[in-house]
């Protein structure tokens, strides 16, 4: 037994130093630049499905664009994280919470679609993207009670200074009815 714990030791010893030694993956002012434009473009999309004069009520099927603009998203968001960990690997704090708000947004956003969808009680063959039906009227009534709730609850997430997996979990929870 002690010898097992021995060679534990010396693993957990080889790879410290290893971690330690290692220089951070510099990051890229280009990818930057795309995830970030692209995380704005796609936050105001995605938005725009559940607020404003031509978002979707549930009374038709979702638009055309709704799961691509979907799944682009949740893609987005990954990238931004990927980005904000290089970020603090380099100890470049500043970009670290410019990225980090960046990704709240859009996940806010994400989290907000999500939500109303689970709570009007859509069904789904392939997620994000609803099943095909006529029409999800429960849409509507959600909308408005998760329109009253979301502004509340960025306020909580933002005090509280949660981001990605934290935020994404509490929004999830603050926009439940």
């Amino acid at each position: 037994m002690s010898h097992r714990l021995l060679l534990g030791l010396i693993a957990i010893g080889i790879n410290t130093a290893a971690l330690v030694g290692a220089s951070a993956q510099p990051i890229k002012r280009t990818q930057v630049a795309t995830a970030v434009h692209d995380a704005n473009a796609l936050s105001g999309r995605i938005r725009a499905y559940h607020r404003g004069p031509g978002s979707w009520r549930g009374i038709g099927p979702p638009p055309p664009s709704y799961c691509g603009t979907m799944r682009a998203g949740e893609a987005v968001l990954q990238e931004l994280v990927r980005l904000t960990n290089a970020a603090v690997s380099n100890r470049q704090s500043g970009l670290t919470l410019s990225l980090e708000r960046v990704a709240d947004r859009l996940s806010d956003e994400l989290d907000e679609e999500e939500a109303i969808n689970f709570q009007a009680s859509m069904s789904y063959v392939d997620y994000p993207c609803p099943a095909a039906t006529s029409a999800y009227l429960a849409r509507t009534t959600v909308l408005r009670a998760i329109e009253q709730r979301a502004p509340a609850c960025r306020r909580q997430a933002d005090v509280r200074l949660l981001s990605f997996s934290a935020r994404r979990t509490f929004m999830w929870e603050c926009l439940r009815f």
